[in-house]
Order: C-alpha cells, then sequence, then structure tokens
C-alpha cells in the first residue's frame, strides 16, 4: 500500500510540478529534502547552503517556495526573509526552525514568512508538504485571477451596461465606468464601499440573509440568470434593473459579479402598455360549467375574429382550436375544480399571439381574461439572447490559448448566430486606394469570402467609417439602397456595420449581413451594443498586437546594433588606436592605418545608420518607373565598366528613395562579390526585369552557392575582407518595408538573382 502524498489531502488535488529551494548552511543536517519529496510526487527539491545561492537562484530559474533552515528570530533586515520578500512579495516562503516558538514564529509571520514549522516537523514531510502545495497554489490561484481581471476589465471598459464584483463580506472590489449613468456614483466612489449601497432598505434585511443562506448551504433562493429587482440610486430613488450573477472562489473567499442592465425604460414601455389595454379593455368571455360562452365582449370579438352571435353557447374548443391536452386546458379545468383563481402565459398558435390568461371561479364557470403579452415575451427573449451572446463573447475574447486569428472566425460566427444573419465578415480598409479587402468571413456570398477586394465606393463600408455610430441597414429596397452601388453590386438586403479603429485611425470595419431583408424593425438595441463590443474588441485587440510586433521588430534592431557597436566597429577602432601610438611613437606609416580605420567605421556608421532607418517605419506606396529608377541608381554606384540591362521593368508601387536604395545595394554587391575570377568589371552584366508578382535583378557573376542563399540577408553575414555584411540586409528590410517577399536565387547565366514578389502595381486609369 502506497503513503499518500501531501497533494491528496486537498479536495481537488493539484498535478503541477512544484519546484522548492532549500537553504540550509549545514545541508546534512537534516532529512528535510528527503521528507519533502517523499511526501509529495508534485514537489521537487533543490538544496543550497548560502543566502547568496539562494538568491541566485531565485534570480537564474523559476522557484515556486523557498524553504529557510533558520533560527527563531532570524527575521532581521539582513536576512534571506528581508532579501526574497523584498524582491519577490508573493513567493511562499517558509522557516524551519530548531525549536518551534509562538513569540518568534509570529515575528517571523509579520516580517513576510508564509509560514514557521520545527525541525521535527518539516522532517516528517507531509504536513509541512501539504502547506507549501496550498500555498503555492493559491499564489498560482492569485496570479491566475489577476490575469483573468485584467481581461475582465478590458473587456468592460466601454460596455453599456454595469458590471460589479464585491467578496463575500459584501464589500465592493470593481466597478466599471456605466454605474455612474445607472446608479449616479462613480466607478471609483463605489469602490471599497458596501453592496448595501445600492440596496434600498426595505430590502437589505432579506439581500444580507440570501447571501448568508448561499454562504452557508449553496443553495441559490434566487434565479442566478436573470432577476428583475429595484436598486438605489444615489439620489435616493429605486431604478429597476435585472441582473445576472456570476462567482468565483479564491482562497476561501468568494467573489460574487453582477451585470447589471437598466429596464427603467421597459418597465415605462410596460406601465404605458398597461394603461393602454386598462383603456381599451382586455379581451373577456365567461363560459359555464360545460364550458359554453355565456358572454363575450367587444374586444373578445375582434381578438376570436368571430360574430358574437356565432360565439355565444358555442365550447370553447371552437374558438380556442386545439386546447385538448393542453396547459390551457389544465390550468382552467384546475381553477373551476379547486374553485381558485389561475394565472398563466400561453401561446396559442392559431392567433400567432402570446397572451397572459387569467381566470376567476365561480359556481357558475369562469371568467377569463386575456392580456396580449407577445411584445414583452419576444423583449424577454431577445434580452436573454443578448446575455447569453454577451456571455460566448466574453468566453471568446478571454481564451488564452487562441490567438486574434482564431478567435475572429469565432467572433464572426457568434455574430451570424445572435443577429440571425447569413454573412459576418471583417475587412481591411486603404484608404490610399479607396479599396476595401475581406481578411476574414462567414457565409457563402462569392464576394464576400478572404481575399476580395473592391473599390471603397462600392461598398456598404465607406458609410461605416464616416460614422462614430454604426451603419444599420434593416431593409436596403424600403430604404432606398437599390440605386446604391454598394446594393448593385452585394445585393444585400440587410447589414449592420461598425468601424475597427487602430491608434485613432481607421484599420477596417466588422460587418454582418444577408442577402434578405430583415424582418420588424431592423436591428435591436441590444444588437446593435453586441456589434459595437465586438468591433472595440477587434479593435484593442489589433492594436495590441501591432504594438507587440513592433516592439519585437525594435528589439531586434537594438540586438543588431549592440552586436555591430559591441564587435565590428571595436575592431577599427582598436586599428586606429594602436596605428596613433605608432604615429606618437614616429611611425609615419601608421597614419595611413590609422586612416583605413577611420574610413571603415565611417562606413560602418553609415550602413547602421541606413539600416535602422529602412526598420523604423512602412513604406509611403506611389507609382513608379522601375526602369527610370534603376538607372538613377546605377548611376549612384561606382559601376566601373559593368552593363546595365532592362528585361521590361515596367510600373510598380513603391517609396522611390526606399527603392533606389535597394537596387543600389543590389548593384553593389553584384559589383562587390560577383566580377568573375580574374576578371574585371566589364565581364559583367546586371539586368533589371519583370517577374510574376514583381522584379528581379540578376548578374552574369559568380552567383551564390546554394547552402548562404538563405544567410546572405542575415545582418553582418559577408564573404568579404572588406565588407560590413550590410548590404544586403538593408535590401531585407526594405522589402519587409514595402511588404515585399524577396529570395535568393540563381540567374540563367549562374549568376546570382534576387526575386521581390509581392508587389503591388497601379492601377490603369478607370478600372474598378
Amino acid at each position: 500500500m502506497t503513503r499518500p502524498t501531501a497533494a491528496a489531502a486537498e479536495a481537488e488535488p493539484a498535478t503541477a510540478e512544484i519546484t522548492v529551494c532549500y537553504v540550509d548552511p549545514e545541508p546534512t543536517a537534516t532529512e528535510v529534502p528527503t521528507a519533502l519529496e517523499r511526501a509529495s510526487d508534485r514537489l521537487v527539491v533543490e538544496s543550497v547552503a548560502s543566502k547568496d545561492a539562494a538568491l541566485a537562484r531565485l534570480e537564474s530559474a523559476a522557484v515556486d517556495c523557498l524553504v529557510c533552515r533558520a533560527a527563531g528570530d532570524d527575521v532581521g533586515d539582513d536576512t534571506l526573509l528581508a532579501s526574497a520578500r523584498a524582491e519577490w512579495p508573493t513567493l511562499p516562503i517558509f522557516l524551519v526552525v530548531d525549536t518551534f516558538d509562538e513569540a518568534d514564529a509570529s515575528a517571523a509571520l509579520e516580517a513576510g514568512a508564509t509560514g514557521c514549522v520545527s525541525v521535527p516537523t518539516a522532517e516528517h514531510g507531509t504536513r509541512l508538504a501539504i502547506r507549501i502545495e496550498r500555498a503555492v497554489d493559491a499564489a498560482t490561484e492569485r496570479r491566475d485571477l489577476e490575469a483573468a481581471a485584467v481581461r475582465f476589465r478590458a473587456l468592460t471598459e466601454n460596455a453599456s451596461f454595469a458590471v460589479i464584483t464585491a467578496g463575500d463580506d459584501g464589500t465592493i472590489r470593481y466597478a466599471n465606468d456605466a454605474v455612474e449613468s445607472l446608479f449616479g456614483y462613480a466607478a471609483d466612489d463605489l469602490v471599497g464601499d458596501r453592496i448595501s449601497t445600492l440596496v434600498p432598505a426595505k430590502y437589505r434585511n432579506s439581500h444580507r440573509d440570501t447571501i448568508a443562506h448561499y454562504l452557508r448551504t449553496g443553495e441559490q433562493t434566487l434565479d442566478w440568470n436573470w432577476a428583475e429587482l429595484d436598486a438605489l440610486h444615489a439620489d435616493g430613488h429605486e431604478v429597476p434593473v435585472g441582473v445576472s450573477f456570476g462567482e468565483a472562489a479564491v482562497s476561501g473567499e468568494h467573489f460574487f459579479t453582477a451585470v447589471i442592465r437598466d429596464l427603467s425604460d421597459r418597465r415605462r414601455l410596460e406601465r404605458e402598455r398597461e394603461a393602454t389595454l386598462e383603456r381599451i379593455g382586455d379581451a373577456f368571455v365567461s363560459i359555464d360549467p360545460d364550458w359554453a360562452f355565456t358572454y363575450v365582449n367587444d374586444q373578445a370579438v375582434e381578438l376570436l375574429g368571430r360574430p358574437r352571435e356565432e360565439l355565444l353557447g358555442q365550447s370553447l374548443g371552437t374558438a380556442f382550436e386545439a386546447v385538448a391536452g393542453t396547459e390551457f386546458e389544465r390550468e382552467l379545468e384546475h381553477a373551476f375544480a379547486e374553485q381558485t383563481t389561475v394565472s398563466f402565459t400561453q401561446y396559442f398558435a392559431a392567433l400567432e399571439r402570446w397572451f397572459e390568461v387569467r381566470a376567476y371561479p365561480s359556481a357558475d364557470g369562469l371568467s377569463i381574461f386575456f392580456t396580449d403579452v407577445t411584445d414583452r415575451v419576444r423583449a424577454e427573449a431577445e434580452l436573454e439572447a443578448s446575455i447569453t451572446a454577451l456571455q460566448a463573447l466574453y468566453d471568446i475574447s478571454t481564451r488564452a490559448d487562441a490567438s486574434l486569428d482564431e478567435k475572429v472566425p469565432e467572433l464572426l460566427e457568434l455574430g451570424c448566430e445572435s443577429l440571425d444573419l447569413s454573412y459576418g465578415f471583417l475587412t481591411r480598409i486603404d484608404l490610399d486606394e479607396r479599396t476595401q479587402t475581406v481578411v476574414e468571413s462567414r457565409g457563402d456570398h462569392p464576394l464576400l469570402q478572404r481575399g476580395e477586394s473592391c473599390p471603397l465606393a462600392e461598398a456598404y463600408c465607406r458609410k461605416t467609417i464616416k460614422t462614430h455610430e454604426l451603419v444599420t441597414v434593416g431593409n436596403a429596397p424600403d430604404e432606398g439602397w437599390t440605386d446604391d452601388p454598394a446594393y448593385d453590386l452585394f445585393e444585400l438586403g440587410s447589414y449592420v456595420g461598425a468601424k475597427v479603429t487602430v491608434d485613432s485611425s481607421i484599420w477596417g470595419t466588422l460587418c454582418f449581413a444577408s442577402s434578405e431583408p430583415r424582418e420588424g424593425d431592423g436591428f435591436s438595441e441590444a444588437e446593435r451594443t453586441l456589434v459595437k463590443l465586438m468591433a472595440k474588441w477587434v479593435s484593442y485587440e489589433t492594436e495590441r498586437q501591432q504594438s507587440h510586433e513592433t516592439l519585437e521588430r525594435q528589439n531586434e534592431r537594438l540586438q543588431e546594433f549592440t552586436s555591430v557597436v559591441s564587435h565590428d566597429l571595436r575592431n577599427p577602432l582598436n586599428v586606429a588606436q594602436g596605428s596613433l601610438d605608432l604615429a606618437l611613437e614616429g611611425d609615419d606609416t601608421a597614419l595611413e592605418a590609422c586612416e583605413e580605420a577611420l574610413e571603415r567605421m565611417e562606413q560602418l556608421i553609415d550602413e547602421l545608420l541606413s539600416l535602422a532607418e529602412q526598420g523604423a517605419t512602412t513604406a509611403d506606396l506611389e507609382p513608379v518607373a522601375l526602369r527610370d529608377l534603376a538607372t538613377k541608381a546605377w548611376s549612384m554606384v561606382d559601376t566601373g565598366d559593368a552593363t546595365l540591362a532592362f528585361d521590361g521593368a515596367g510600373r510598380i508601387r513603391a517609396d522611390p528613395e526606399r527603392l533606389q536604395q535597394l537596387l543600389e545595394n543590389c548593384f553593389r554587391n553584384a559589383l562587390d562579390h560577383g566580377v568573375p575570377a580574374g576578371g574585371t568589371s566589364a565581364d559583367l552584366t546586371v539586368t533589371v526585369g519583370d517577374c510574376e508578382g514583381g522584379f528581379y535583378v540578376a548578374d552574369t557573376g559568380r552567383g551564390i552557392p546554394a547552402e548562404e542563399r538563405e544567410s546572405v540577408f542575415d545582418i553582418g553575414f559577408t564573404t568579404a575582407e572588406e565588407g560590413t555584411g550590410f548590404g544586403l540586409g538593408i535590401v531585407k528590410r526594405v522589402a519587409e518595408a514595402h511588404d515585399w517577399d524577396l529570395r535568393a536565387t540563381e540567374g540563367d547565366s549562374g549568376g546570382a538573382r534576387f526575386e521581390i514578389t509581392g508587389v503591388d502595381t497601379p492601377r490603369p486609369a478607370g478600372s474598378r
């Protein structure tokens, strides 16, 4: 029979490995490391003998817990405990003392220790192992909660609904900005206050008892998915709200999160509708014990669509078809048999309406009132669907195991399903080219597939990017879109779109549409809010991703710069310094070596600056005549007797200055490395020509060995003694700034050939 591990003592044992650093000046004095590893399969114990070694271990590798052998009062400012706690405030730290003393243990805890145990307890292993596992798991849970809180805030910052999180003691821990418009309190003012601040006095005892009952028994006495309550506004008036609750438990403490929507407008509409019904009167009928009509008012006649004379004396079943066996029949039978009032809501398929039915019994039969509640039922269904969609949006946006490219298709799928529309698509807008390109899509519309592009003037999105609000089209023919170029091209009967911005600039649009017009009154406020939240999230994630990519590129350039400064510039600097020393001693020839070294440094610095400039920003594109620019670049290079030839070389879209530098560096590379062995520049021909998707630069020289073609663009790679290794690196940077593809291959004559593809060409005038 195996001995249970410490982790097995927990209700839900964790399985992740835990690294423990054990610090003891006399490593063999105790059996603590062995006891801990024997007590728990999760613990891996590494021993060190000094404070400095422990701190170095914490700096260099991931350590989950620190266990220190120490005197009971070893809690001063210069101790390992003080140093570790100052640098790693959340790291679990346990002290192992020879003899446990309550006062010393209290002092250790006050100084920042997680716990203090005696040597015998530690050598027993199990109890200390359990405490280590629980402390590490709690610290991990806190970190995960903090990360989740960041994602949670990102989702709720701009939400139109209020979000409040409170602890089980009723203290508010988080509130988003929407609470101010709903309750009149600034978010910062609510944090730290009691949740009872928002509860009317007449409900506070019930609220307190409900929470206490749940914490004690786990029984929910309130519908957590949706509850309609009255809340207290800062000015004292009550606000009707709809609330959905969620719960998380961290280290034994419960956190309750409420998503709160203002029901004032809905309550107002309900009151207005009820007042209207009271003025016109409900449909009313009376039936005898045989269920035959004895009275029908005018509203009931209109509702049933049959003359009063025809209804009186007839059975209820003749007016309401398929009554047998339904809830309607059972409720009326119960009311009559038990002589009790019943009230229920029933859908009548023949009328395609929902009714609230109230039946009042008497010895002579039943009096029945019918109130049409179709709009209310549909509103409740829409609200429930909205909450479900928002929860799904939260689940998608907070997935840590998926990238933005993986989340966007799920987002489009959610939008199509929630809005009941056939097509969902994310576009990229090019304001310079005035084009719209589909980045990702859902649905089978042939023009709304990934990679499809059209002029912005023919897209619905041209109006979307011009407004701060959504653009919605519920019924395109009825709203005058039939003569619009966008309708002519896409034939969309309904559409809703929001712009996507990055760094406050237009990036694209997030849209949903259908070929069929939308029934009813177009898009509801809940549906509009969902699309706004989706577009805001895509904007945030796209901006964050671009910032991350920019930072990575900057780090790469910094590493390159550091390499050059620390290595390539140091060599000629050493030569110059040595030459100057020789010159001071009277060696006149040393100055020539010094001059060559300084020229070498100047070349390195110029090319390093050029390299940095090419990677700093994206290219500004315009139509360029490649042949003319190549001729100009040739004139800027010492080409000797070499020949420049052309194979087509038409017009492309590029940044002229950067393209010229790309060509100049390609030409210099051909002259520096391509002249045939034993030959001269007169034996070299460099050709600039067209190829599929772009252009090429090829020479008739020695060529590039196949094993070096992947490396020639690396910064610092060179095969020449005097080369800097920057020339083709600059070519690569220029291509990247244009978003071009670049590869080195072999030319027709065996020389080097550089192919640049993914190049845009100017559209002919008047083309679409």
